[in-house]
């Protein structure tokens, strides 16, 4: 029995960890939500092996986790337009569920080191987007605009008053609104800037990248 409580504040200290990145960073599936994660996936890997225990088959109830836990994260994944979020969110309710199944299994060794290996990758990947975010690249706008052309110049000037390069525009016309996408070279700082100054004008209904 205490093996059992070990194992369920483990995984519920685990979890908890993990969630707090996640909330800090203020992600989807937070503290609570993988902190539950963890624990049900511990509880059921250790009835798995109770199952064992009486002659029945432990991979059956493991084998349920991942689906399940692959049923939890598939809805943390959205899509607006061309641009996809949530799968970090996806993949780390999955590892969750993963580091619970290891310490239901007892692996505690294994489930403790897979915590803190995936935590220090999150703060190196921060770390190194704040640095890319320095870095110029291509980007992509997608504005929804009045269907003037008067307005495509304006959007034009105001970009390129940043010192941003465009590559390619684009424009179609239909629902009564002009649909411009604009590809550019940017640096993170000039892509937020320039977002406000277009979701500023007037003219431009919508904007999404």
């Amino acid at each position: 029995m205490e093996d059992i409580i070990v194992k369920v504040l483990l995984a519920l200290v685990l979890g908890g960890v993990m969630g707090l990145e996640r909330q800090y960073n203020d992600k989807p599936a937070g503290y609570a939500t993988n902190s539950i994660i963890c624990v049900g996936a511990a509880l059921f890997t250790i009835l798995s092996l109770k199952m064992g225990e009486m002659g029945g088959d432990p991979g059956r109830i493991a084998a349920q986790i991942v689906s399940g836990v692959g049923f939890l994260g598939a809805g943390a994944i959205l899509r607006e337009g061309n641009k996809v979020s949530g799968l970090t969110t996806a993949a780390a309710v999955w590892l969750v569920a993963a580091i619970g199944m290891a310490v239901g299994y007892g692996q505690y060794v294994l489930a403790s080191g897979a915590c803190a290996l995936i935590l220090l990758m999150q703060l190196g990947v921060r770390r190194t987007l704040g640095l890319v975010e320095k870095l110029r690249r291509y980007d992509t706008f997608f504005l929804t605009c009045q269907p003037h052309w008067t307005v495509i110049d304006k959007i034009r000037q105001t970009i390129e008053a940043q010192n941003v390069q465009i590559l390619k525009q684009e424009v179609s016309k239909h629902d009564g609104h002009f649909h411009v996408t604009i590809v550019g070279t940017f640096t993170g700082h000039e892509f937020q800037k320039l977002t406000k100054e277009l979701l500023e004008m007037p003219e431009v209904t919508s904007l999404y990248k």
